[in-house]
């Protein structure tokens, strides 16, 4: 039997469209994790200069789950559990220097801004409570 090449595109596109469709409407939601986004993202990112309480990193040290939530950087707390919009860390991550209301350089200072999946990710984090999970 020879398929016809526009009826077998035809239902390739129902097929994906149905399960795009079924996987959209899942109540499944994801939520971020510390352990499994977030702290990935701080070793790779930020820990080399926020390893410890020094005067060249803010003294803010996010080596750690309590070192973060600690707050204990020259600008204060820097989570706000349930608002990302009023967290330091948010904003130090997600807006351009000229933006910023504390810091005067969008972090990480020196290199590439974060992928907006990483600022997507720490704002979820951030917004759902700050968990450590």
């Amino acid at each position: 039997m020879k398929h016809n090449p526009l009826q077998l595109l035809l239902w390739v596109s129902i097929g994906s469209f149905l399960f795009l469709l079924t996987w959209c409407e899942s109540d499944d939601s994801y939520s971020a994790s510390y352990a499994h986004d977030i702290e990935p993202i701080f070793s790779t990112r930020c820990i080399p200069c926020h390893l410890s309480e020094n005067g060249n990193s803010g003294n803010l040290n996010l080596s750690s789950y309590t070192s973060l939530m600690a707050g204990s950087s020259n600008n204060g707390p820097v989570v706000v559990p349930g608002d990302a919009d009023n967290s330091l860390l948010y904003e130090a991550v997600s807006k351009p220097s000229e933006e910023q209301s504390i810091l005067t350089t969008r972090m990480p200072q020196g290199g590439e801004p974060l992928s907006p999946v990483s600022i997507q990710l720490i704002e979820d984090w951030i917004n759902e409570g700050a968990k450590d999970n």
